[in-house]
């Protein structure tokens, strides 16, 4: 999953399993960004994903409609639980907690920004490998509570062809720009439609308008949803994932292949290191500020920056023999060693081997991998051991 704004993550439920999250948002109401989720969740549901909608339009919730959901969600002592659709899509919405679901929300926007997190920290949501998460529109409290608090791995942008809404939409890219939220993509809806007498396809709105936005920040416009009287029937009567034709299963196709092409770019650009530390005999944490002296080395795997695995070696035997010392560390598989004070012998024969030398580091090893991985190791070239 994404990692913005990882110090403001809302907790997911312990028993939770996320695997990604995806905003859709548009700019301004009625352009359909409702049946563009539901419609999303279909086909990822259809693709054998196990797929979930949060319904994050707290004051204006339509999600459950779309999927003909009436019932009331359970929860107990431990969690609240999504209601499922017919086809196994998990879905959490204020109208599933609600005695009537034509009762107003007339709730303040704290409150409402607070709802949308307990969906997230308090719903137990079950082994998920794709959420879909149906924002209000426009740019306020509830989507920039999303962006902070969940990790959104990319929105879709919601919109229909009008002149008016490729200003929203800007402004949409502009938000999502402004808190590093990749944009996977563009969905027109009320594109076209197809004359029912002799099979034609108008644009009522024009074309081109969209593919103008969506060229000028380099986004892909990939879907886009005709007017079609089969859609508004499917909306009323709740049976989305009933309709022939999905015209967004292209899209879910296109998402899916541009997250994993992310996941794949990111795997490949996490390294495998691994560090030698000097030990003294009984502290397996505190740098030993001599490494020709030091009886024990602490030999740690790290992947991505994250340590793997740490083990203990004894090399009492070998710590006045640099060649030999070295050849231990190169057989352990270290690559790098970080260490206090070091004699120049050692750091040739050290680097002969393949070993890269950080000298003059003191403190802890988990304070040294730390300010590592930062990019503020502090170490001195010069450093030696007193001994030589």
């Amino acid at each position: 999953m994404a990692e913005n704004n990882g110090s403001m993550l809302a907790p997911l439920h312990a028993k939770s399993k996320v695997k990604r999250v995806i905003g859709v948002v548009s700019g301004k109401g009625g352009v359909g960004k409702s049946f563009v989720t539901a419609s999303l969740a279909a086909a990822f549901a259809a693709q054998g994903k196990r797929t979930a909608v949060l319904d994050a339009d707290i004051t204006g919730p339509s999600i459950p409609r779309c999927f003909g959901l009436k019932g009331r969600a359970m929860a107990d002592q431990e969690a609240i639980y999504p209601v499922v659709t017919k086809t196994g899509i998990q879905v959490m919405s204020v109208n599933l907690l609600l005695e009537q679901e034509e009762a107003p929300v007339v709730w303040r926007g704290p409150i409402i920004a607070g709802t949308v997190t307990q969906f997230w920290s308090e719903v137990l949501w079950d082994d998920v490998e794709v959420m879909l998460v149906d924002m209000p529109p426009g740019t306020g409290d509830v989507p920039l509570t999303v962006f902070q608090s969940l990790p959104v791995d990319g929105i879709v942008i919601v919109t229909s062809p009008q002149e008016l809404v490729g200003m929203i939409v800007k402004k949409a890219v502009n938000m999502a720009n402004t808190m590093s939220i990749p944009v996977l993509g563009i969905v027109e809806n009320y594109s076209y439609f197809k004359c029912p007498d002799c099979g034609k396809i108008h644009f009522p709105f024009g074309e081109g308008k969209t593919d103008a936005i969506a060229a000028q920040y380099g986004i892909p416009v990939i879907g886009r949803v005709p007017m079609d009287p089969a859609i508004a029937g499917a909306m009323d009567f709740g049976v989305v994932e009933d309709l022939p034709e999905n015209y967004l299963a292209d899209a879910a196709s296109t998402i899916s292949y541009l997250l994993d092409a992310k996941a794949d770019k990111q795997a490949a650009e996490a390294k495998e290191e691994i560090f030698a530390f000097p030990l003294n005999e009984t502290d397996d944490d505190k740098i030993f500020p001599h490494f020709g002296k030091a009886p024990r080395f602490a030999i740690v795997n790290t992947y991505g920056g994250e340590v793997q695995e740490k083990k203990i070696i004894e090399t009492a035997d070998l710590a006045h023999d640099h060649t030999g010392l070295a050849a231990k560390l190169r057989e352990e598989g270290a690559k790098i060693l970080i260490c206090g004070g070091i004699g120049g012998g050692a750091q040739d024969g050290l680097a002969a081997g393949g070993i890269s030398v950080i000298p003059g580091v003191m403190g802890t090893i988990d304070a040294a991998l730390a300010n590592y991985f930062a990019g503020n190791l502090h170490f001195s070239k010069e450093a030696s051991c007193d001994c030589h």
